[in-house]
């Protein structure tokens, strides 16, 4: 049934979810490579909404995913998110609609479920990002991204 799954995923969900994975594993070795260097080690992913918002004000997040299944019940949340949906596109942020909570929870082994999580950095996944960004462009995400920017109106 598994399989099933990943057959069903969009094309942008599969290169998400990949992608997401390679971070956190090359995170995940860098702190375990070296105890002392830990605390100075810099992150290259950060999850939660609020965690986003934060260094995405700071200029310092490169790309946001958020789950497609986001749930706007909690209030908290849902205020963070359209934080980010308002600050995101005049960062030049990309805010890419990818896989649902649970899937995004899976591949960062985070519980409970995550519905954003920021990228701080891709060195050595550069063309998995443009990947993901161009596959993003043709996307509704995209489209749904951009609807609100005065810019873009006449």
């Amino acid at each position: 049934m598994r399989d099933g799954r990943e057959v069903r995923r969009s094309k942008i969900d599969n290169l998400a979810f990949a992608f997401i994975k390679n971070l956190k594993n090359q995170q995940d070795k860098k702190r375990l490579a070296d105890k002392k260097e830990k605390n100075n080690q810099q992150r290259i992913l950060v999850c939660g909404a609020h965690e986003v918002l934060k260094f995405v004000q700071s200029g310092k997040i490169k790309v946001v995913f958020y789950a497609k299944n986001l749930d706007e019940n909690n209030n908290r949340a849902a205020s963070n998110f359209h934080s980010l949906q308002k600050l995101c596109p005049n960062e030049n942020v990309p805010m890419i609609q990818v896989l649902t909570r649970k899937e995004m929870s899976r591949v960062v082994n985070k519980f409970p479920y995550v519905g954003v999580i920021g990228v701080f950095n891709f060195h050595g996944f550069e063309n998995e990002a443009k990947e993901i960004i161009q596959e993003w462009r043709t996307s509704s995400s995209f489209k749904q991204f951009h609807t609100d920017q005065s810019s873009l109106l006449p």
